[in-house]
């Protein structure tokens, strides 16, 4: 046997063993994901763990009607009727801190034409100002079949 068959052997084996290290970091990786796997299976019964995101409070006096989106002519009528939300100013006086309705998203409208029943068609709700996530829901708004009550399908208490 050769001085340079020898070193071929010897790089092979070095391979095998970076193989093998490879393979043992690999293991120890996916072991990790199972277990992270295990840990997002277990805190999903306490809640959503996506689609959560965080509610900016908002210190204004006044916003823009979301019903009308500021038009203040009742988009369910035209040109001729009034919004029942504004009452046609195109804006609402609100008591700060606000937060976004999280029912109609801001949008202030229900099932299309009809005014959400959460903000009454204004688009935010007004929240305590050291108001925070609330513990029943984990901040989604939902328990259940129905909204949360503590924090009456809002998330923030």
């Amino acid at each position: 046997m050769s001085h340079l068959d020898v070193e071929r052997i010897a790089r092979g084996e070095e391979r095998m063993a970076g193989a093998e290290a490879r393979r043992a970091r690999l293991g120890t990786l996916l072991d990790r994901r199972q277990h992270m796997g295990y840990a997002k299976q277990i805190l999903s019964g306490f809640g959503k763990l996506e689609g959560r995101r965080r509610r900016t409070k908002l210190f204004v006096d006044s916003v823009v009607c979301a019903y009308c989106c500021g038009t203040g002519v009742d988009p369910k009528y035209g040109d001729g009727s009034r919004c029942p939300v504004c009452g046609a100013t195109g804006t609402v006086m609100v008591t700060p801190p606000v937060v976004t309705c999280l029912k109609c998203s801001g949008s202030g409208r229900e099932g299309g034409d009809l005014s959400c029943l959460v903000c009454r068609g204004i688009g935010v709700v007004s929240v305590r100002e050291d108001a925070g996530p609330c513990l029943k829901c984990g901040g989604t708004g939902e328990d259940g079949i129905f909204y949360c009550t503590p924090c009456k399908g809002q998330g923030i208490v």
